[in-house]
């Protein structure tokens, strides 16, 4: 799987955890979109700069483990 799928499979995971917590609750809390929003930004913005840019691999490191970090943080929060 290329790289530059992963962004997508994050927005379809928080697509559906919105759409769930939607059906549930009949609203979205503003929190949990705020969230949301971050997360795509910070998930698709890292993983342009992996692609598109020339950066050190000591940087490359630490953008992945960023990344990963914000997955596993906003897996948690979202609670799916």
């Amino acid at each position: 799987m290329k790289p530059e799928f992963v962004p997508w499979l994050w927005i379809i995971y928080v697509a559906y955890v919105l759409y769930k917590r939607y059906k549930e609750n009949s609203y979205i809390e503003k929190s949990i979109t705020l969230m949301a929003v971050i997360s795509l930004i910070i998930v698709s913005g890292g993983f342009s700069l992996l692609i598109y840019y020339d950066i050190s691999p000591e940087f490359q490191l630490i953008l992945n483990i960023l990344i990963i970090i914000v997955l596993f943080i906003m897996k948690t929060l979202f609670g799916v």
